[in-house]
């Protein structure tokens, strides 16, 4: 990875949170995808990792994007439509249900006490999922999107000149990864990868489990640093 500054390298990270957990919170609309392939965003992915995994997921997004070149691009939303559904959202049995509680507890349902645990923890930020109690707050996405949320109050509290909150709040993502996303997300992402028609959903599901591996490890050394 090419030197960056500490806060810059927060911004990227953010970025890629973001970045994400919109990819798996909802399916892409077609002003989103023309972004994508337009501005080449897998060509020149902000986060440059020498990791396999990271690199070879990042070469199935651009041939993916390649394939679409020529495409009509509301084919192409169709088709990921299509690939989003069956994958998350049903009906029928979902090959990839995009819950934590699903796959850490026994009875493999929504709203269980890992739902409630991940609840705790947006509540102690002072977070509360708009649609609680009607979908689950363990959401493969929304589990993201909290770690992007933390990251930006890091930086927000650099900003200010605060180095032990902006220490406190990089402890906070660690743990929120090694006692929630990392216990789930491998199986998730490989379901994933397993079942989805689209190289795009596998490139996802590849950079996502291979950037939180490698994030962890720049928290440790960050947090015990």
């Amino acid at each position: 990875m090419s030197s960056i500054t500490p806060k810059e390298l927060l911004e990227v990270r953010q970025y890629v949170y973001s970045f994400l957990s919109t990819t798996f919170r909802c399916p892409p609309k077609a002003e989103q995808l023309e972004i994508i392939l337009q501005e080449g965003i897998f060509l020149d992915f902000p986060l440059e990792l020498e990791e396999d995994n990271y690199t070879q997921a990042l070469q199935t997004l651009e041939i993916w994007a390649k394939e679409q070149s020529q495409a009509d691009i509301k084919d192409v939303c169709t088709s990921l439509n299509r690939d989003y559904t069956q994958l998350f959202v049903g009906p029928g049995h979902l090959p990839a249900p995009p819950w934590e509680s699903v796959y850490r507890s026994e009875e493999k349902l929504t709203f269980g006490e890992h739902t409630l645990a991940v609840r705790k923890w947006y509540a102690r930020h002072g977070l509360e999922f708009v649609n609680k109690n009607a979908e689950p707050d363990d959401h493969f996405g929304l589990e993201l999107e909290f770690l992007a949320y933390l990251i930006n109050n890091q930086y927000q509290t650099l900003e200010d000149g605060e180095v032990q909150k902006a220490s406190e709040l990089a402890q906070e993502q660690l743990a929120f990864l090694e006692e929630h996303l990392l216990q789930w997300s491998n199986a998730f992402t490989q379901d994933v990868i397993n079942n989805a028609q689209t190289k795009y959903y596998q490139g996802l599901a590849q950079l996502a489990q291979s950037f939180l591996e490698w994030d962890h490890g720049h928290l440790k050394e960050e947090v015990n640093s």
